[in-house]
């Protein structure tokens, strides 16, 4: 019995010695993830990031960039447009919507919310604008042209 005692708390004490801090990952590492999971708006010359979701409705809007639609308004807190295809879609009840929240309505509606809402209606979340107070006059009441591509850049 006391040998089998001692066999257990060997492999518990190796077992939890896997349980360590993680190797660090360098900057670079860092970096290459966070600009893969990333793309850039220009509204009104306002250049914004947008820290994108890991789901296969954002995989389908990135794959379309660059592009250049007009957004037009709705409720004084929202953008939206309604794009000729579909995208694959996975509709969520959301708890809160926040300022630069950027949604798919059913499967061909983009919306940025540009002042925090109350969800009314499910949608799939596509990312977040990062700083969106600092373009967030750019929006306004009326429609605006906004340029969609991946990172560096913005010209199309």
């Amino acid at each position: 019995m006391k040998q089998r005692l001692e066999t257990v708390i060997v492999l518990l004490s190796l077992g939890l010695a896997g349980c360590g801090p993680a190797v660090p990952i360098s900057t670079e590492v860092k970096q290459e993830l966070e600009e893969s999971d990333t793309m850039n708006i220009n509204v009104n010359g306002q250049v914004a990031s947008i820290q994108l979701e890991d789901n296969a409705t954002t995989k389908a809007l990135v794959a379309e960039a660059p592009f250049t639609i007009q957004m037009d308004d709705l409720h004084q807190n929202e953008k939206y447009y309604y794009f000729d295809k579909s995208f694959p879609a996975n509709p969520q009840a959301i708890q809160s919507i926040e300022a630069g929240d950027l949604l798919l309505y059913q499967n061909n509606c983009l919306v940025i919310f540009y002042q925090a809402a109350e969800p009314v209606v499910p949608y799939t979340r596509i990312g977040k604008i990062h700083h969106f107070q600092d373009i967030r006059a750019s929006f306004g009441n009326e429609s605006v042209s906004v340029q969609w591509y991946e990172r560096e850049g913005g010209q199309l």
